[in-house]
């Protein structure tokens, strides 16, 4: 019920057990890392109840420095967990977990209060939470495009991102 080929979209239908997974995961990594972290998050359509989702967790964790030798910390009880660094991007460090393939779980390491790393992704995941048109607009175009970006990932997220636009800067009117 967990995993996905890296760089492929196939949706699964919303399951309870994501957010009780996400849970354990937490879990594991305040006891490895915890402290390093502000803060941690499930994000993603998997932490939305009621939106199909790629069954991979996605997790933002909050740091003090995206500096190369604070997230160096993290790296090899990472790797012990079953992580492989992947990607640094300029806003956020990038980690997924299990084979290619057979993804679980993605970290993002933001910076601590960040407004994209951090608040949008927030600000997303709990307005989706709290509107159900939103949140079923959100289900269709999310199967209109896994179906047609099927063997895409980046074209896949790509697609989503007007929606997102979108949805943050109404949940920031509500702010």
């Amino acid at each position: 019920m967990l995993g996905l080929k890296r760089g492929t979209v196939k949706l699964a239908s919303a399951h309870d057990e994501w957010a009780r997974l996400f849970e354990e995961e937490r879990q594991r990594l305040i006891k490895a890392i915890g402290k390093y972290i502000v803060d941690i998050e499930h994000v993603g359509s998997t932490a939305i109840p009621g939106v199909p989702a790629k069954p991979i967790i996605d997790i933002r964790i909050a740091i003090p420095s995206l500096a190369d030798s604070y997230i160096e910390n993290m790296i090899a009880p990472l790797k012990a967990m079953d992580y492989s660094y992947m990607h640094k991007f300029p806003d956020r460090h990038f980690f997924a977990k299990g084979p290619e393939e057979c993804r679980t779980h993605h970290i993002s390491f933001v910076k601590a209060n960040s407004e994209v790393g951090w608040q949008d992704a927030i600000l997303f995941r709990d307005y989706l939470r709290r509107n159900d048109g939103a949140r079923e607009e959100y289900a269709v175009l999310k199967r209109e495009l896994a179906k047609k970006f099927a063997e895409d990932r980046a074209s896949y997220t790509k697609a989503k991102e007007e929606f997102i636009g979108k949805i943050v800067q109404l949940a920031r009117l509500e702010k």
